[in-house]
């Protein structure tokens, strides 16, 4: 006789019966992770999020306070050189070129917009500026330097960590008398003394080089969101009193990632004065631009699955085939004079600027033409 199982009678026990409503949301809250204290650990922070760097061109960093103290003392030194009258002799001594290239090397003053300094070697530096300026610099191509070789290791080039080397040579200081490629750029915006808008003083452009770090005493620099496509002011969520700082990936550095890394459009706008004693805004640039005579070839990079290969025709100033195109142990001077031929300059008089920008019009231009400006 077979036995067969017959549930009891009425409905099956509930072994757990909910409380009434929806159930609780569930957040999730990663673990806090307290800002970096000194330079090092803000190079650790930069790596960690080498993804939004590379997605958007742009990072804002949480400064450190021996980096802090480094830029405030460089702030206070550029104030003063700014003040100093404009037949004073560290001004005059120290005067840029005219025209195209008054923001090549030494100080300019572009009328109703800014002032400013450009810095690359020892010899090009005004006493005032000159101790606070390498210290500033040395400390920034120490983070340079260690964010190009962790990106040597997110392209997945574990065995070619020093792919950046060469050409960031320059990150260990000026030379004496030999004019580098990269920069130390001070500057003093006019804030605008009539209406409540605020105004553009630097137009919208991405940096030319591998790595460009920008430090504000006030809100100002305006970065592209790359999902919104709006502008974003990155210095607005800064601590009050506190300095800002941006890291931006500039077109070199898009070039030889195959635009892995986004080069980040940028501009700069300043409020009116919050009251009489405040007429200006100032801001630091450091640029690690490939030292001129470094050999760069694309096969290095292309090694890399995240990058793939180039365009097997070899750069040439005179076919204008950049970017489209693959670099054989050429100077790196080569590839900036591709890049500089395609775009105007930001920081020139504005009626200089036109003149280049009218120039383009019959030459070949970049993919963004609105944007594609170097600093």
């Amino acid at each position: 006789m077979t036995t067969v199982y017959l549930p009891p009678p009425g409905p099956p026990p509930q072994l757990y019966a909910p409380p009434p409503g929806p159930p609780p949301a569930a957040a999730y809250h990663p673990p806090s992770i307290p800002p970096p204290q000194t330079a090092s650990e803000l190079s650790g922070y930069i790596r960690r999020n080498l993804t939004t760097l590379a997605a958007q061109g742009w990072l804002a960093l949480p400064l450190p306070p021996d980096l802090e103290a480094l830029y405030s003392a460089l702030f206070d030194s550029s104030a003063e050189y700014f003040a100093l009258p404009a037949d004073a002799e560290e001004k005059t001594r120290f005067a840029a070129p005219s025209g195209a290239a008054a923001s090549d090397e030494g100080y300019a003053d572009i009328p109703e917009e800014k002032q400013l300094i450009t810095l690359r070697r020892q010899s090009g530096m005004p006493p005032t500026l000159k101790e606070t300026s390498n210290i500033a610099w040395n400390a920034t191509g120490k983070m340079f330097l260690d964010t190009v070789h962790n990106i040597a290791e997110c392209l997945e080039l574990e065995g070619d960590l020093g792919l950046f080397d060469e050409m960031s040579a320059e990150s260990n200081g000026f030379a004496e008398k030999e004019r580098a490629a990269s920069l130390l750029r001070l500057f003093r915006y006019n804030r605008p003394m009539e209406g409540k808008e605020k105004r553009v003083v630097a137009e919208a452009h991405k940096d030319l080089g591998l790595l460009t770090l920008v430090v504000g005493s006030s809100p100002g620099l305006d970065a592209k969101d790359v999902h919104s496509r709006q502008w974003v002011s990155v210095e607005d969520g800064g601590r009050p009193g506190k300095l800002t700082a941006t890291l931006l990936a500039g077109q070199t550095m898009s070039y030889l990632t195959r635009n892995l890394f986004t080069a980040g459009p940028h501009r700069v706008s300043v409020l009116p004065p919050a009251d009489d004693n405040d007429p200006h805004r100032f801001s630091i640039v450091f640029a690690l631009r490939p030292a001129p005579n470094a050999r760069i070839s694309t096969d290095r990079f292309a090694r890399s699955p995240l990058v793939g290969p180039f365009p097997p025709e070899l750069l040439s100033y005179d076919k204008n085939n950049y970017p489209q195109c693959s670099m054989r142990d050429q100077p790196a001077k080569e590839l900036s004079r591709c890049i500089a031929k395609l775009h105007w300059n930001v920081n020139i008089a504005p009626e200089v600027r036109n003149k280049q920008r009218q120039g383009l019009r019959s030459e070949v231009v970049a993919e963004e033409p609105q944007e594609a400006r170097f600093g």
